[in-house]
């Protein structure tokens, strides 16, 4: 199992990103969350339908989640794509077959790997969906600002 995930993660980040390789970036901003604050969009709450619906309205329409507020729990994983460590959280759908999820920009304070969960261990990410130049390309990542 692990290895099919790794191997869709894999493949995951290489469709995602464009060929151009850029330093991935940190978020090197302070937190913006405070303690309690309501959660925009709770994929906790979601079944696999609706998180994968969420996540292609994400893909196709950016612009109208950022800045809002996500938690999501899935599947952690980080990846070297072209020689850039990669981080992404995915959520199974119950025959383990097709993932979906959000990348995982992490705070500047963080060190990899010590501060980091390990590949493939079950995580909560909370934090500020924000736009980042990955690669070339602007995408739509999850600043990870709380881990559980």
């Amino acid at each position: 199992m692990k290895k099919i995930f790794f191997a869709i993660a894999t493949l995951f980040f290489a469709a995602l990103f464009a060929p151009a390789a850029q330093e991935v970036p940190f978020a090197s901003r302070p937190p913006k969350m405070s303690p309690g604050q309501k959660i925009d969009w709770d994929f906790t709450k979601m079944n696999f339908n609706m998180a994968s619906g969420l996540v292609f309205d994400m893909m196709v329409d950016p612009q109208k989640y950022k800045d809002k507020t996500a938690k999501i729990k899935g599947q952690f994983a980080s990846d070297v794509h072209q020689g850039k460590r990669v981080f992404a959280v995915f959520v199974w759908d119950a025959t383990g077959c097709c993932p979906t999820g959000l990348n995982v920009l992490p705070l500047a304070n963080k060190k990899y790997p010590a501060d980091f969960p390990a590949d493939g261990s079950l995580v909560t990410i909370t934090g500020v969906l924000e736009m980042a130049n990955l690669f070339g390309q602007e995408d739509l990542c999850l600043v990870a600002e709380r881990w559980e």
